[in-house]
């Protein structure tokens, strides 16, 4: 069954041809390359912060910021899982722009960016909520749009992809009650079943190894010994910029 309704079509065919370098660049804010450097760099930032505040009995990492990682990481892994239950085609090769993974629905970059984009609005101590809603509201659809005008989703894609992934992040957000250790052990838990669903496929495995890499290293960096070290070797350097 076609799950074509005709808006990608007229989409791809009406956009103009010296707008598609655009259009691949848009969808790179529901990209990997994206998504993962930046939630690294929001690690980062908070354990600079904790290491400039000198306080030496709460996490180097806030609870608010490893939730915000583990859940992303667990909806990344999610997408995985789904593009292998649902295993549906793309359309035809006619009407792509750039080379596109195998299975098209759900739109990997769309749910991608709903997740990571919507946990920022929902978790990111930065700014106001209502500024961080608007900026989400902007970007996800675009992502979704340029999906469409590149010609490797259909619609449908797109709307189920944003829907999945907003209750993805109301369900792991009502499960885990806004603990790290739980969203990980979540994020594990559906890792794990993307890779046997898919019977260790790359992209599975590369889902589970970030997953498992990601909360073992929160987990190293706050044990006692080592968050005593980092502060031993680093605390009286970050501490001159107070």
């Amino acid at each position: 069954m076609s799950r074509g309704v005709g808006v990608m079509e007229l989409l791809r065919d009406g956009v103009p041809k010296w707008t598609l370098e655009g259009f691949a660049t848009l969808t790179l804010l529901g990209d990997l390359l994206m998504i993962v450097p930046v939630l690294g760099l929001l690690y980062l930032v908070d354990i600079g912060r904790s290491l400039t505040q000198g306080n030496r009995d709460r996490p180097l990492c806030s609870d608010q910021t490893a939730f915000l990682v583990a859940a992303v990481f667990g909806g990344l892994a999610l997408v995985v899982l789904l593009k292998a239950i649902f295993a549906l085609p793309r359309p035809p090769a006619e009407f792509h722009v750039i080379e596109p993974s195998e299975h098209g629905f759900p739109s990997g970059h769309t749910m991608a960016a709903t997740i990571f984009w919507g946990a920022l609005v929902l978790w990111l101590p930065v700014s106001q909520r209502s500024v961080r809603l608007a900026v989400a509201g902007v970007i996800v659809p675009l992502v979704g749009i340029s999906r469409l005008a590149l010609g490797v989703h259909y619609l449908v894609d797109i709307l189920a992809s944003m829907a999945f992934g907003a209750a993805y992040l109301a369900v792991i957000a009502w499960l885990t009650q806004g603990r790290p250790e739980r969203a990980f052990g979540v994020a594990i838990a559906v890792a794990v079943l993307g890779a046997v669903v898919t019977q260790g496929s790359g992209r599975a495995v590369l889902a589970l190894v970030g997953t498992v890499g990601a909360a073992a290293g929160w987990w190293v960096v706050e044990l006692r010994s080592i968050r005593k070290r980092l502060f031993d070797l680093f605390g009286h350097r970050y501490s001159r910029y107070r």
